[in-house]
Order: structure tokens, then sequence, then C-alpha cells
């Protein structure tokens, strides 16, 4: 009998190991996606070497429950930085955001609750079309661009990374001096 002792005790200690192993990597998975530090930047950790993948941090203000910055993997999605700040308030509209978008490193986001007014119709008339960021309807709108120079620049961007100046534009096929004096006014980076 004490040798049947032996063996259900073995069966249980091995079970329990299984338990805790398999625990343990569940636990690591799930905190490992994004960490928050609201109170600054110096005490993150720096582990984009740990998982060979390369970190960003973002910046997630307005109706979410942890407004903070937030260290995720460089192909995250909007809906991954506002899981990692605790989710939406009640309030918060999303009617206007592309949940599903990648964020970029150094970006700040904005969540407006309903009914905020974050602008008005002259400043989105007078606003510039960020060159790194336009969807290729937004970048039509400007002056001398269609389809093909629209393209152009979506894949420029996407081949190197996004544009560092403005005068890295004319880099695109089909614009040249003329073009870039008069996109200059009516674009960012």
């Amino acid at each position: 009998m004490d040798k049947l002792d032996r063996k259900k005790i073995l069966y249980i200690l091995i079970v329990l190991v299984f338990l805790c192993v398999f625990w343990g990597w569940y636990h690591f998975k799930t905190s490992s996606g994004a960490e928050m530090n609201v109170s600054g930047a110096e005490n993150l950790n720096d582990d984009s070497s740990v998982s060979g993948n390369e970190k960003i941090m973002v910046h997630i203000a307005g109706a979410v429950n942890k407004p903070g910055v937030v260290t995720l993997n460089q192909d995250a999605r909007l809906i991954e930085a506002v899981e990692a700040v605790g989710g939406l308030t009640a309030s918060a509209d999303v009617s206007t955001l592309n949940l599903a978008r990648k964020v970029k490193d150094e970006e700040k986001i904005y969540i407006p609750t309903i009914g905020e007014v974050t602008e008005t119709a002259d400043a989105k008339e007078n606003k510039k079309i960020n060159i790194n960021t336009a969807n290729i309807e937004e970048l039509k709108s400007l002056p001398g661009v269609g389809d093909v120079i629209a393209q152009g620049i979506i894949d420029y961007r996407e081949k190197n990374g996004g544009f560092k100046e403005l005068e890295e534009i004319k880099n695109v096929t089909r614009i040249g001096d003329k073009v870039y004096e008069g996109l200059v006014e009516s674009i960012s980076i």
C-alpha cells in the first residue's frame, strides 16, 4: 500500500508542476502584450530585445479608463492600445475612430466623449493633410494629386517607413518641384 501511495503522490506532483508551468506561461503571455506607466516614461522597461519584436510607445488620452502612455508591439492596432489603458469609458464616442488601424510610435490619440466637438468645420478646411497617415481619398484632395500620385505616396511611405521631411515627397514618382510647390502649403508630416 505504501508503494501505491507514493505513485499517487508522484502523479499529483507531476500534475501540479504541469499546472504551474501552464499558469506561468499564460500569465506571461497576458501581461507582456502591453505595459502602462501613467507617471512617466522614465520607469518604462525597454524589453524590445526580449521578444524580438520592436516596441512602440503611444499616448492615449480622453474617454478611456486609465489615460497614459502604453508600450505595444510595433504592429499593434488602436483597439489594442485602448484595451491597454483599461478600455473605453461609457461616454466614449468611437464613431469617428478606426479601431482597426495600426498605431505609430510617439503618436498621441485622443478619444472624444459623445457629443464632444473636436474640430470646427473651418478648422477642418484649413487643416493640413498629414502625408504619413492620410488615406488615398485625403491625398487625392490635395492640389495636383490624383489616383496615381496618391497611391505613389502611400507606396513610398510604406516602403520607407514614412516621410521624415516634407521635401522627401519629391522622391515619389510624378512629384517634381512644380507639384511640390502646389502641395507644400497643404501637407504636413
